[in-house]
């Protein structure tokens, strides 16, 4: 699934790319992404109108139009986003532009959601979002902590903790911080909460400057790959030799998701 990286990269690149043009039509080739709203609605109420912003709040995409309408995008498992020529394979919904551009969003497996409303902060899942890591200090990050009593990995992939943090980024900084993926959160001390910190924030920070990781169906909007793969220390390098200490890289489920992580590095 693309996280925070991933989905920041998107926007800043569409950002720069279809800021302040004009949506000229909506194709549909398939209604199932599209909630809550009718096809027909969905298609009459967004053409014709131009792009005034484009946002993000945790792992989610928010596209503001004129007459103060927003399109949430979330891409879920599989989605992603191609600006082109052409309708690509796997194109769901098609924003087209004046520039006769199209906005491609594209589903293999039509996990993803398209939502129409008026103010995406009363959006539920918005709402119950946790704070965005960046805009957090060190110290505020640490009080997330209190009273907290599950293992540290999937608390961190929690959304309503942490905002756009998923299992790959939450892996990578445990192993930076040495910190063992099932390790209970009130067994870490301040200093091991901090330096969870001091991972997380850098490895989230190059991420974005190397446009995300392609370790599923993420890719930029002009379909290439992101650039942060190759920088992945633990994330689906089972048996290969830990980059530290050489022993192998285990796999282990927890809470329902495949978690990679060295025995030896990470207490």
């Amino acid at each position: 699934m693309p996280e925070l990286p991933e989905v920041e990269t998107i926007k800043l690149q569409l950002k720069k790319e279809i800021l302040n043009k004009k949506i000229k039509e909506v194709l549909i080739k398939d209604k199932r992404p599209i909630k809550q709203i009718s096809s027909q609605k969905f298609k009459s109420q967004i053409e014709g109108k131009s792009i005034r912003d484009i946002l993000r709040r945790g792992k989610v995409l928010i596209i503001k139009l004129e007459d103060n309408l927003f399109l949430i995008i979330h891409l879920r498992i599989s989605g992603w986003l191609i600006l082109g020529r052409e309708i690509e394979k796997f194109a769901r919904v098609i924003f087209k532009l004046l520039d006769n551009r199209l906005l491609n969003f594209c589903d293999q497996r039509v996990l993803g959601e398209i939502r129409l409303i008026e103010d995406w902060r009363n959006l539920p899942q918005i709402l119950e979002m946790g704070p965005e890591p960046l805009e957090l200090n060190k110290d505020n990050f640490i009080k997330l902590f209190e009273g907290k009593k599950t293992k540290i990995k999937p608390l961190l992939m929690d959304q309503t903790f942490l905002a756009g943090v998923g299992n790959v980024y939450a892996q990578e900084s445990l192993f930076c911080a040495g910190v063992h993926p099932e390790r209970t959160t009130h067994s870490l001390n301040k200093s091991q909460r901090g330096k969870i910190y001091d991972c997380l924030i850098p490895i989230l920070k190059q991420a974005i400057n190397r446009k995300g990781s392609s370790v599923d169906t993420y890719r930029q909007i002009n379909g290439e790959e992101g650039q942060y793969r190759s920088l992945l220390k633990v994330y689906q390098r089972e048996v290969q030799p830990c980059v530290r200490c050489k022993m192998p890289i285990k796999r282990k489920v927890i809470a329902g998701r495949g978690t990679y992580f060295c025995p030896r590095c990470q207490k």
